[in-house]
């Protein structure tokens, strides 16, 4: 069985590495990481895009639910 995790994100990139970095390392299950950039004009969408992470991107802040969804 595969876990999937969903992160939502709105420019916050150093808590977003430290929170990818953490499930990289300490995981013990088989999963797969999926991010929602809200904005990411601080760096995140081109950190998402430079590390091959799955995710998906609204030009603003759309909220969580609306986040989740996408």
């Amino acid at each position: 069985m595969k876990l999937s995790i969903l992160i939502p994100s709105f420019n916050n990139i150093s808590y977003l590495k430290f929170f990818v970095n953490s499930l990289k390392k300490n995981s013990l299950h088989e999963h797969e990481i999926i991010i929602h950039v809200n904005d990411g004009s601080d760096g995140t969408l081109q950190y998402v895009k430079d590390n091959n992470l799955k995710f998906t991107h609204s030009d603003k802040n759309i909220g969580l639910c609306s986040s989740m969804n996408m």
